[in-house]
């Protein structure tokens, strides 16, 4: 049985959200100088943007990366130089969107996991925080203090776990 993806049109919001986990808040003006264009030359990009030409390919080369823009290569008649012409794979976002909630959530799965399994001790300074095994190899002192190690109620953390992937579930969902 094959899945149908939905094709959602990305809020701004979604982008942004992409955009900057994956590449970096100063990737986004290139992002919205590209929305709603096709076949943008590297050179338009950094003249209109007011940066160098090399910011401008490494910031568009790591959005390439992640299948966020895509280019078309063309060599200049005149001068000989190859040129890349840009443009944004508006498409590609909510499916990396969706891909970031799922690492999240299996993310928070496996630590829920930790949690709930084992019990964990912490200095009064909380200077270092360590299961049961590893708090017997210090004697239940502080490698970083010195000071007595206690055990640790983690029930608010297990609850905000698992808080947290209900949300991440509906998200992935």
């Amino acid at each position: 049985m094959t899945q149908k993806l939905k094709l959602t049109k990305p809020t701004k919001k979604m982008t942004e959200e992409v955009v900057t986990e994956l590449v970096g808040e100063h990737a986004m003006p290139i992002v919205d100088f590209l929305k709603g264009k096709t076949k943008i030359s590297e050179f338009i990009i950094a003249e209109e943007l007011e940066l160098e030409i090399n910011e401008t390919r490494n910031v568009l080369y790591k959005l390439l990366e992640h299948n966020i823009v895509s280019f078309l290569r063309k060599k200049d008649r005149i001068k000989g130089w190859y040129i890349c012409y840009w443009d944004f794979n508006e498409h590609m976002v909510p499916q990396l969107h969706k891909k970031l909630h799922q690492q999240k959530l299996d993310k928070m799965e496996e630590r829920l996991v930790n949690e709930t399994s084992a019990t964990f001790f912490m200095c009064g300074n909380a200077c270092s925080r360590m299961d049961f095994d590893k708090s017997m190899e210090f004697e239940f002192k502080c490698p970083e203090c010195g000071n007595l190690m206690h055990q640790q109620d983690n029930s608010r953390t297990v609850e905000f776990l698992k808080d947290r992937i209900k949300e991440l579930k509906k998200l992935v969902s």
